[in-house]
């Protein structure tokens, strides 16, 4: 009995000390694994002290499901074992993973404690799952963790993360501890929301408490008031914080990079370029994509070259802020040319790659190579998504590629993106402008969802379709179901009221556009107004509006009367006018005359 139990004591310790030699950092699976196999052959797999540390082993080497068994093949796992896995799946962003845990460990009733509820509050910020989190929040309370300042900090946070701010601000004013790290997150977070004066306010009474704020928090200052388009206000940030001797990173130039591309501040931006050389941050990938797309938008195609010709490695991201940089300028051969480059040489493009250069061909008159772009990128494995398909759409309106625009419609109901707002939109305006507007207007009354853009489609259609009293209809629909109308719906009624002869109608839509809705009249107001007084023939109210056009829009929109007085003024032989309903995919259909009428329209006002 004596010698078995002494085996027992050197086989125990061997075993220990087979662990306590592997190395947490360096240590293979394979050597991992075999410490298992012989833990298991030798009966020790029920000592927990055993189990927790394999469990540590294999968390290091992010083999999650080897120390999920693990874990489940333990008859009894204590708080640190769960913990501990816990913990290594929170850091290693597998949040869903961490939360599941999180309940096996209540269900075998354990009570977490203030190393386990950090981790559970992290993959609830992860998952912005603020449901979960506030039940996380009443564990910490019932358990009287709520009062320790790791938990307190990780709750802040928690809130921060998922918007709720008043929240955050609460749990932060009963901190007794308050470092850098809750600061930063409460200034970013009120940053994040939109509220300057709070967060510049929180920044001040920050650093009036002793504590220093350090580039994080620029950053979290920077990015949030970029995110809710303050501008200007992110670009002073850049400068106070390389004034007051903090070093920005690229975290705060690609946060800045493009709010100074829509400032069209050219200057300010050449001056970053050769701080990001100085700075070696020029391998950093947001700031090389974020140099290149601020180039594009300024037209300095031969910058945003250089730009991108300097990169050592290329990546994803920097090739497709050139190929929209291209674009974006009018180049759209090259930027295909460049996009097959990038295919040709192995680049993992993704579905943003494929989507950029569809919605660059669809927009610059290229719809059969957006087309042949969409099918080469279901071959290449790249799923399209619901914002590929509105980008795609427009080119099988353009060309009246019925077939195609099905296809895509199939498309969207098999993935189920079909009732993404934008999608059915989509839908609606190429259905219209391939003749079928009783498949559009099934389209529209299929959205779970319908916005602005969704009814400004669908009165549109009917306009082009000459159906004026159904977009007179439906124009008055959409205002009793509280949507208010823009520019664009005015303009798609004002263009159903002119194709059909409404005249009446039209000049009340017309007045209570400024009068009800306060929107100024624009150029295709104007110019639907005058087309519809030309075809009712009623010239001189046509001439009075002319007349009262401002003058920069009466440059052009003069142009349409003078046609219309001098077409009305000779006799005509009329001729009838196909229906686009009748045509299907023979014809290419415009979305208004009046458009098609205003492209060529160069002479001066009358």
């Amino acid at each position: 009995m004596a010698l078995a139990r002494q085996a027992y004591t050197l086989i125990h310790n061997s075993h220990h000390t087979i662990l306590y030699h592997l190395n947490p950092t360096t240590a293979s699976l394979f050597e991992i694994q075999q410490a298992h196999a012989q833990i298991l052959k030798i009966g020790l797999s029920t000592n927990t002290h055993l189990t927790t540390n394999l469990l540590s082993l294999y968390a290091n080497r992010l083999h999650i499901s080897d120390a999920t068994l693990l874990l489940h093949s333990i008859p009894e796992p204590d708080v640190f074992s769960y913990s501990t896995l816990i913990s290594f799946c929170s850091n290693s962003h597998h949040f869903c993973h961490a939360l599941r845990l999180f309940r096996q460990m209540l269900n075998h009733g354990h009570v977490p404690d203030n190393f386990v509820l950090p981790s559970a509050l992290k993959a609830c910020a992860g998952l912005l799952a603020l449901r979960i989190g506030r039940q996380v929040h009443t564990f910490a309370s019932i358990t009287g963790f709520s009062s320790d300042s790791f938990v307190q900090s990780s709750l802040v946070h928690m809130y921060v993360k998922c918007g709720e701010i008043k929240n955050a601000h609460k749990i932060f004013d009963r901190m007794t501890h308050r470092n850098v790290v809750s600061w930063s997150a409460m200034v970013a977070g009120y940053a994040r929301k939109g509220y300057i004066n709070e967060a510049k306010g929180l920044f001040n009474e920050m650093r009036n408490s002793g504590v220093e704020p350090n580039p994080i928090t620029w950053n979290g200052l920077i990015a949030g008031f970029n995110h809710n388009g303050f501008a200007s206000e992110s670009v002073v940030l850049l400068q106070q914080m390389h004034l007051q001797g903090f070093k920005p990173d690229g975290t705060s130039i690609s946060s800045v990079l493009p709010v100074i591309g829509d400032l069209e501040d050219l200057k300010m931006g050449i001056q970053i370029h050769p701080y990001v050389i100085k700075q070696g941050l020029g391998s950093d990938k947001c700031v090389v994509s974020a140099l290149i797309d601020r180039y594009g938008k300024h037209g300095c195609t031969s910058e945003m070259l250089q730009v991108f010709d300097e990169v050592a490695q290329m990546d994803v991201g920097s090739c497709n802020a050139l190929v929209s940089g291209l674009a974006r300028n009018g180049l759209v051969d090259d930027a295909l040319e460049v996009f097959r480059q990038f295919e040709g040489q192995g680049i993992e493009l993704n579905v943003v790659s494929w989507t950029s250069m569809i919605s660059s061909c669809t927009q610059n008159g290229k719809d059969i190579e957006a087309l042949d772009l969409f099918r080469e990128m279901q071959f290449a494995g790249v799923k399209p998504n619901s914002v590929t398909i509105p980008c795609l759409l427009p080119a099988c309106a353009n060309i009246a590629a019925l077939m195609h625009g099905k296809a895509a419609h199939c498309f969207s109901l098999r993935r189920d993106i079909f009732y993404d707002v934008y999608v059915g939109s989509a839908l609606i305006d190429m259905y219209a402008k391939c003749g079928r507007i009783g498949d559009a207007q099934k389209c529209f009354d299929g959205m779970t969802t319908k916005n602005l853009v969704s009814w400004n489609a669908i009165v549109g259609g009917y306009a082009m379709h000459g159906k004026g009293k159904e977009a007179i209809e439906l124009f008055e629909l959409m205002q009793k179901n509280g949507q208010k109308p823009d520019f664009i719906s005015f303009t798609c009624v004002l263009s159903a009221c002119s194709q059909s002869g409404l005249t009446e109608e039209g000049w009340y839509y017309f007045n209570s556009m400024s009068r009800d809705h306060g929107i100024d009249a624009r150029m295709e107001h104007y110019a639907c107004m005058i087309n519809l007084f030309g075809r009712s023939g009623r010239l001189e109210e046509a001439y009075t509006m002319i007349k009262e056009i401002p003058f920069k829009l009466g440059l052009k929109v003069g142009r349409v009367g003078l046609g219309w007085c001098l077409d009305q003024a000779q006799p005509k032989v009329s001729k009838p006018q196909p229906n686009p309903a009748q045509l299907g995919d023979s014809v290419i259909l415009n979305h208004s005359h009046i458009d098609l009428q205003l492209n060529s329209l160069t002479v001066g006002r009358i």
